[in-house]
């Protein structure tokens, strides 16, 4: 219904302006509402005012979570929420219960604006060196809010590249990344924790994952393009691009650096970064971080001949484990099956068509320049994977693997060769 809307507006918002074409229009929705951040048409200079206002709105929809959104609307008119929203609310962040979820929705929306009010305060005065006041405060709420949902979606024609060698506009936004992409829970807790108290397992897993994967992520890319792309920039310069490119790969689509001319190894890397992507509950997609991390230890237990995964001194349950493979399963089968159809329907090379899968099914953002020059058919599969890498892959595994298991057979074991 969102996207339907979103679709309708832009499509007819810009007849006047500049005619969109319908299938451009869903796209563009589609990617708003998704938080991913691809475009067929350039934001700042295609789109009408009105329509770059409707992709806003569709991002923060989409960043906030469409439940998450549309629990709070009967608050706002002064009304209670019934007990199945509530379910459906807490159940997309990942909680077995909707005890306290008026309370829980009432502090995820006062962090929501508050990090955006402060980013984007941050935003104006950096962008008041370059624009007039009017312009320069759109453009910081449009990155701030766009920053924070982890959107990608950019007022500037080259994304952030003109202000890759300032440090307030690039440390702001990644800044607003990360903290969208920790998840509403690991946020909340870490803001409200008591001092004394130890972090839960689930956020200490959360925050240890992402900030290894900041850094893991930054020397990969600095290694792969430092003889390529950062080749005669200054050495801050590079590592600063560098981090910049781990935090936005994971699901924002920001970019200080030109993609299209980056390496084939450092594309390897963006892509590694993009399929592992933010955390559950957050405003970001990807396959999670707590599935990664989760994988690794259960690799780990393996290695270490131990029958039972732990994680900060708990054992994590067989089902959470086989939910971790089950979705990394159909993750990585639904990249390879979308890039073989996709490689099909599209004269480009395999690189640049496996890039663009992987960004649209982590709801990323970033590309290789090839998204506006897809066929129909293209832009349609692209759709698809947007909307099913935000919504489908997650919901599908948690749906299936709740489901109670009712019969009471038993069978004999055996071993298969590994």
């Amino acid at each position: 219904m969102l996207i339907a809307s979103g679709t309708f507006l832009l499509w007819t918002g810009n007849f006047f302006y500049k005619p969109l074409r319908l299938i451009d229009a869903l796209f563009t929705a589609t990617s708003a509402v998704c938080v991913t951040g691809l475009i067929v048409v350039d934001t700042g200079s295609f789109l009408s005012p009105f329509s770059q206002w409707v992709v806003l709105l569709l991002i923060q929809m989409g960043g906030l979570g469409v439940m998450t959104a549309f629990t709070a609307l009967p608050l706002l008119r002064g009304s209670k929420i019934g007990i199945r929203q509530r379910l459906l609310f807490t159940g997309g962040l990942g909680l077995d219960t909707p005890a306290g979820a008026v309370r829980l929705l009432a502090k995820i929306l006062k962090m929501t604006f508050a990090i955006e009010l402060f980013g984007a305060l941050l935003l104006f005065g950096a962008f008041l060196e370059y624009f007039e006041p009017a312009r320069a405060m759109y453009n910081a709420v449009f990155h701030s809010v766009s920053a924070f949902c982890n959107a990608g979606f950019s007022t500037f024609s080259g994304s952030l590249v003109a202000f890759s060698e300032t440090g307030t506009i690039p440390g702001t936004v990644m800044a607003l990344i990360v903290l969208g992409g920790l998840g509403f829970i690991p946020l909340s807790e870490v803001v409200s924790l008591p001092r004394g108290r130890r972090l839960s397992p689930y956020c200490r897993l959360v925050l240890s994952v992402t900030f290894t994967l900041i850094i893991v992520g930054s020397f990969l890319l600095l290694i792969s393009e430092w003889n390529g792309l950062f080749r005669g920039i200054p050495f801050h310069l590079k590592i600063w691009n560098a981090l910049f490119q781990s935090i936005t790969a994971r699901t924002a689509g920001f970019n200080t650096i030109p993609i299209p001319a980056m390496s084939t190894t450092g594309l390897f890397v963006l892509c590694l970064l993009m399929i592992i992507g933010a955390s559950p509950g957050s405003t970001g997609g990807g396959m999670k971080t707590t599935t990664f991390g989760i994988l690794a230890l259960s690799s780990i237990t393996d290695i270490r001949g131990r029958k039972e995964v732990v994680l900060s001194g708990h054992r994590l349950p067989p089902q959470t484990v086989r939910k971790a493979l089950t979705l990394t399963f159909l993750y990585v089968g639904t990249i390879l099956g979308s890039a073989f159809i996709l490689s099909l329907t599209e004269p480009f090379d395999f690189r640049g068509v496996f890039f663009e899968v992987v960004s649209a099914l982590g709801t990323v953002g970033l590309s290789t320049g090839i998204t506006g020059e897809l066929s129909d058919t293209g832009k349609l599969i692209l759709i698809l994977l947007m909307f099913w890498g935000r919504v489908g892959i997650v919901t599908f595994v948690y749906g299936m693997l709740e489901t109670e298991d009712k019969t009471r057979i038993s069978y004999a074991d055996t071993n298969v060769p590994i």
